[in-house]
C-alpha cells in the first residue's frame, strides 16, 4: 500500500505537468482508479515481490497477464454491488487511454527505482542488474513523456516527491503499541478506496457525487503529516483552540518545508486538497471514509487482544453508526459483517478475566 500511495502521488504530479506541456487533457479519474484497482490484484499476488514480477513480465508477458486476470476474476466473482464490479471491469479493460497508461507505468517505474535506490546502497551487488535495467527503461519512457524527463531533471520536484514518500514511515496511532501498524501513506490509499465505494454507492442512490474530487481529497488529505507527523486526536483536543492553532502551524510549515519545491500553479491546484480536504460535500464523504478506515484499524487490533483499541473501536463504531448515508450503511452492514464472519472469535481474550 505504501508503494501504491507513492505511485498515486507520482502519477498525479506527472499528469499535471504533462497537461501543461502537451496541452492534452489527462483523464486523472481513470488514472487514479487504474492504480487503485490494479493494486487489488497485487494484494492477491503479494507473495511475489515487485522485482520478481518484473522478470516474469519480461520473460513471459502472456503468463504475466493471465496471472493478473486470475486475480481480477477473484474480485469480479465476489458478492458486490454491480455498479462497483462494472466500473472495475470497465476501467481495467479500456484500451483508449494510452497516455494515461504511459503515465501510470512511468510512475510505477519511478517509484520502483526510488525504492531500489535505497535498497541498493545496502545490497549493491543484488540490485546492480535490475537497477541498471530500470534506469534504461526510465530513460526510454522519458523520451516519450516530457513530464517524466522534467521530473528526473529537477532536484526540487524529486525533493517534493521524496517528502511525500516519507509518509510511508509515519505510523498511525503513533503513541500506542500496535501489533499490525499501518503507515499514513497506506491509510491514505485505504481512505481513497473507501471514499470511492461511498461515493459510488451514493450515486447508485441518485446522488451526484464527484468521484474524482473525492479521490483527490482522499489521496492528499494527510500530506501535512510529512512535516508534523501524526498527532493523535486526544493531544489535539488537550487544550482549547489547539486544533485551530495546529491548522495555522500546518499551513506555515507546509510553505516553509514543502510548497517551496513546487510551482505556484501546482501549489494552487493541490492546496485545498491538502489543507482543506474535508470541506464541502465531497470532503464530508471523504471524512466518513477516514472514520471508517480508523474503525477497521481499531477493529484489527481489538480482535487480537489490544485492550486500548477495544474501547477505541467501540467509540468509533458508536459515532459512525449515527451517520445517515447509504455508502456508510453499506460498509457497516457488509464489510464489518464479512470481517466478523471470516475471523476467529477465539483469538480475542476476555477483558473481564
Amino acid at each position: 500500500m505504501d508503494n501504491v500511495g507513492a505511485t498515486l502521488h507520482t502519477a498525479l504530479f506527472l499528469a499535471y505537468d504533462e497537461e501543461k506541456i502537451s496541452w492534452e487533457s489527462i483523464d486523472t479519474l481513470y488514472l487514479m482508479k487504474k492504480i487503485i484497482f490494479t493494486s487489488l490484484a497485487d494484494l492477491i499476488l503479494s507473495d511475489i515481490n515487485s522485482g520478481t514480477k518484473w522478470y516474469i513480465k519480461k520473460l513471459s508477458p502472456d503468463i504475466f497477464d493471465e496471472l493478473y486476470e486470475k486475480a481480477y476474476d477473484y474480485f469480479l466473482q465476489s458478492e458486490a454491488p454491480e455498479i462497483l464490479k462494472r466500473d472495475f471491469k470497465t476501467t481495467l479493460t479500456r484500451t483508449d487511454r494510452e497516455l494515461e497508461d504511459t503515465i501510470y507505468f512511468a510512475a510505477k517505474k519511478y517509484v520502483w527505482y526510488y525504492e531500489g535506490s535505497t535498497n541498493s546502497r545496502v545490497f549493491p551487488d543484488m540490485y546492480e542488474v535490475p537497477m541498471g535495467e530500470m534506469k534504461t527503461e526510465l530513460k526510454k519512457l522519458a523520451d516519450k513523456l516530457p513530464s517524466l524527463k522534467n521530473l528526473m531533471n529537477s532536484n526540487d520536484s524529486e525533493k517534493y516527491l521524496s517528502h511525500i514518500y516519507r509518509l510511508s514511515f509515519s505510523m498511525r496511532w503513533n503513541q500506542y503499541g500496535r501489533n499490525t501498524p499501518i503507515s499514513v501513506m497506506s491509510h491514505k490509499v485505504v481512505v481513497a478506496y473507501i471514499s470511492y465505494i461511498i461515493g459510488m454507492i451514493g450515486n447508485q442512490e441518485w446522488e451526484e457525487n464527484d468521484i474524482k474530487d473525492m479521490l483527490y481529497r482522499a489521496i492528499y488529505h494527510d500530506v501535512p503529516e510529512v512535516i508534523t507527523w501524526d498527532i493523535i486526536t486526544p493531544t489535539k483536543k488537550a487544550v482549547p483552540w489547539f486544533v485551530e492553532l495546529l491548522e495555522e502551524v500546518e499551513k506555515t510549515m507546509m510553505d516553509d518545508y514543502l510548497f517551496g519545491y513546487i510551482s505556484p500553479e501546482y501549489k494552487n491546484f493541490v492546496y485545498s486538497y491538502i489543507l482543506e480536504p474535508f470541506d464541502g460535500e465531497s470532503g464530508k464523504l471523504v471524512k466518513y471514509a477516514d472514520i471508517f478506515s480508523a474503525l477497521i484499524e481499531a477493529k484489527v487490533e481489538d480482535r487480537i487482544g489490544n485492550q486500548f483499541f477495544h474501547e477505541k473501536y467501540q467509540n468509533i463504531l458508536a459515532h459512525i453508526s449515527h451517520i445517515n448515508h447509504p455508502g456508510v450503511e453499506f460498509l457497516l452492514k457488509e464489510i464489518l459483517f464479512y470481517f466478523d464472519s471470516n475471523s476467529d472469535d477465539s483469538i480475542r481474550p476476555s477483558y473481564d478475566s
